[in-house]
């Protein structure tokens, strides 16, 4: 008789109440356990919910708040261009265009464009020239006494021109405005007759600020509704000056909606979520107002500063600890009712700007634990209402039977449940005895198999670990500190072992600030790519000494070694360079390996460092160029790197790219090498997403002080 027969008829007869009763105690104690499972969830996704949120609003401030200084940056430029102008003689007249003249929206007529980035009122896009600047003159002030001013300030264009261009997105109008009632604005666009900058909180707040302190520095405004278009935008002053005197105020603006452009809040927390740009009501009370909800159709208010709303929550005494966070420029995650019921409040200040608020309902992130508790409760009672209607059916049939039939069967599946405590407890050496010629003694010897199996693969996570060890060491302990440079090195495997390897060596026959920076990557990855790792490591550091300069040299040695000591298979790339400290200067070579990315500080141009050879280990005999010297300028940045940084995929399958690397290093320029490091791995990091690593990652980075 089978197996399934004998334990059916024991069970069912021997133990039938007793496990109708233990049935259902079974599936209580599964519904405790699941909702104990659940509150344990929940509790876990609301902490990494309140970190991760945390995280986000903390690194996306710390992004607003480059952002800011790099608009201050441009407008100090556009107040030093237009003050150059302001105090030379006048020119001939550049072209400009009437602000009245233009239209407000429709058709772009000849020698206009419709701006996709510049929406009316209506929601069409206006109608701009980004070739000039359009101008309007005040009511009552003679358009000929301020001829001389409009032609100098119509030669601003170009400049006008490059500081949009720099960071479209964070650009929206630049503009000038004077005291004799002269406005210009880029790019040309509709102005209204009746526009009087002077007017304007940007101009006057600007002005008052300069009153009062006698210095000209960026100032910057609350949020206020643009005239032309109605979108709501920060206004980033700046007085200008006619020698010593106070002449009138260039800005920037930029809109609101370009602070928020970056912060993606993961798919599923965003039903009902909120972004807010929120601040401070003035002392004594305090009380957090909010600024904008960018979510909203339409501003309040059709032209003018924003009224900002009372901020209001359930938890009046978390609503001040917030409020004294925002004071102090302090972020966090709070819990407190909002409108439909809890949620988690994460904010963060950037500088002198309005805080961000992110509102997140709580439900959106406990779901899956309510999911999960539900679920089981489901299953309680459709597992009871079924057990208890099979049981009652056979009570009658089976009991006699099974109640002859139990010991035989009984004993060995004791037997497997003792041995099964034992193996819980981590005694893998113990093994079964069954013999009973059925499925029994297979699931016996099964069970001795797969201990065995388990004792093996414990041994085999042991030699992985210590593999991992032995592989961490071989990498530098510390960047190298050379005078002049600032060095930085860093590597992620995706595995236990990897293929990727970078290194410092001290050159010390070459001279007392000669250092030789090493970066390789093998094919693969585990421990057969480590395996290769080390031994070109090994014979890196042996002949790098004594090759010295002689790159084509070095580079022959270590190819014949991987050649004759590896298969067809396998192959490694290698960038291998020399750097002179006392001259900031970089020689190298590189076999196969992609190219190395070289930031010029002064100009933001980003060139490649060439290839100058095949992959090590293919084939013998084959030449070495030697690349450089390329010399630093302070603040040049040079960044060698594994494809596993640009080749990283989300999970749409589109790769990172080195666009997207560029951009980074452009944005981090004015960084240390630490910070563009780990700018670049949390780029890498947000753009990959629930994906998977696929690669190791490494990099080095040299940046000139």
């Amino acid at each position: 008789m089978s197996i399934r027969w004998r334990l059916l008829i024991l069970v069912l007869a021997l133990s039938l109440i007793p496990l109708l009763v233990y049935s259902v105690e079974q599936r209580y104690a599964t519904y405790r356990l699941g909702t104990r499972l659940a509150a344990a969830t929940r509790e876990r996704l609301v902490q990494e919910a309140q970190r991760e949120l945390l995280e986000l609003v903390t690194t996306y401030t710390d992004t607003v708040r480059r952002e800011a200084r790099g608009l201050e940056t441009a407008v100090r430029l556009q107040a030093r261009g237009v003050e150059a102008r302001l105090n030379a003689p006048p020119p001939e007249l550049a072209r400009a265009r009437r602000g009245p003249d233009l239209p407000t929206s429709g058709p772009a007529p000849e020698g206009l464009v419709a701006s996709e980035k510049h929406l009316g009122p209506n929601g069409r896009p206006v109608p701009v020239d980004y070739g000039c600047q359009a101008y309007v003159v005040a009511e009552g002030t003679d358009e000929a006494a301020v001829a001389d001013d409009l032609a100098r300030l119509s030669t601003t264009t170009d400049l006008c021109r490059l500081l949009h261009d720099a960071v479209p997105a964070l650009r929206y109008w630049l503009y000038t405005g004077l005291e004799s009632g002269l406005h210009v604005s880029y790019p040309a666009h509709h102005l209204p007759a009746e526009y009087d900058p002077r007017r304007r909180p940007w101009y006057r707040r600007a002005k008052e600020q300069f009153e009062r302190t006698g210095t000209a520095e960026p100032f910057w405004n609350d949020p206020i509704v643009d005239y032309t278009t109605g979108m709501v935008t920060v206004t980033l002053s700046m007085p200008v000056l006619r020698g010593e005197r106070f002449a009138g105020v260039t800005a920037i603006d930029m809109p609101v909606t370009g602070i928020f452009r970056g912060l993606a809040l993961p798919d599923a927390w965003a039903a009902g979520a909120e972004q807010l740009l929120v601040g401070l009501s003035p002392p004594p009370q305090s009380r957090p107002l909010v600024y904008l909800d960018p979510g909203a159709d339409t501003p309040k208010v059709p032209r003018g500063e924003v009224e900002p709303e009372a901020l209001e929550s359930g938890d009046p005494e978390e609503l001040a600890i917030l409020a004294e966070d925002l004071r102090a420029g302090r972020a966090g995650v709070r819990e407190m009712d909002y409108r439909s019921g809890p949620a988690f409040w994460a904010y963060g200040r950037a500088g002198n700007w309005p805080a961000i608020l992110v509102i997140v309902p709580q439900r959106n992130v406990i779901a899956p634990a309510l999911q999960a508790e539900q679920e089981v409760l489901r299953d309680m009672w459709s597992a009871i209402a079924r057990a208890g209607g099979f049981f009652l059916l056979l009570l009658a049939v089976v009991v006699p039977v099974s109640f002859l039939r139990a010991r035989k069967v009984t004993r060995p599946i004791r037997q497997l449940a003792d041995a099964s405590a034992a193996v819980q407890r981590g005694d893998l050496s113990t093994r079964v005895d069954i013999h009973t010629g059925d499925e029994l003694e297979r699931l016996g010897a099964s069970f001795n198999r797969m201990i065995s199996g388990l004792a093996e693969r414990e041994k085999l996570k042991h030699s992985l670990r210590v593999a991992m060890e032995i592989q961490q060491h071989l990498l530098p302990p510390a960047p190298p500190k050379l005078p002049g440079l600032d060095i930085v090195g860093h590597s992620c495997y995706c595995d236990e072992t990897g293929g990727d390897y970078y290194d410092f060596i001290e050159l010390v026959d070459l001279g007392p600030r000669q250092l030789g920076i090493a970066l390789g990557d093998v094919t693969g990855h585990g421990i057969a790519a480590a395996l290769l790792m080390a031994s070109a490591r090994g014979v890196l550091r042996s002949h790098a000494p004594r090759h010295g300069h002689d790159l084509s040299a070095l580079f022959d040695a270590i190819n014949v070694h991987l050649v004759r000591d590896t298969g067809e298979e396998r192959f490694m790339t290698m960038f291998y360079g020399i750097v002179d400290g006392d001259a900031r200067s970089l020689t190298w070579a590189s076999a196969g390996h992609d190219p190395a990315l070289f930031l010029r500080h002064g100009s933001g141009e980003i060139t490649e460092l060439p290839n100058t050879g095949v992959p090590l280990g293919i084939v013998e005999d084959v030449p070495f160029g030697r690349g450089g010297p390329v010399t630093m300028e302070p603040g040049d940045v040079i960044l060698i790197g594994t494809d596993g940084i640009w080749e990283t995929a989300n999970p749409n399958d589109e790769m990172f790219g080195k666009d997207r690397l560029r951009e980074t290093l452009r944005r981090t320029a004015d960084a240390t090498s630490a910070e563009i490091r780990d700018a670049v791995l949390a780029d890498v990091a947000a753009f990959r997403g629930t994906a998977i690593q696929r690669d190791d990652i490494t990099m080095v980075i040299i940046k000139a002080l």
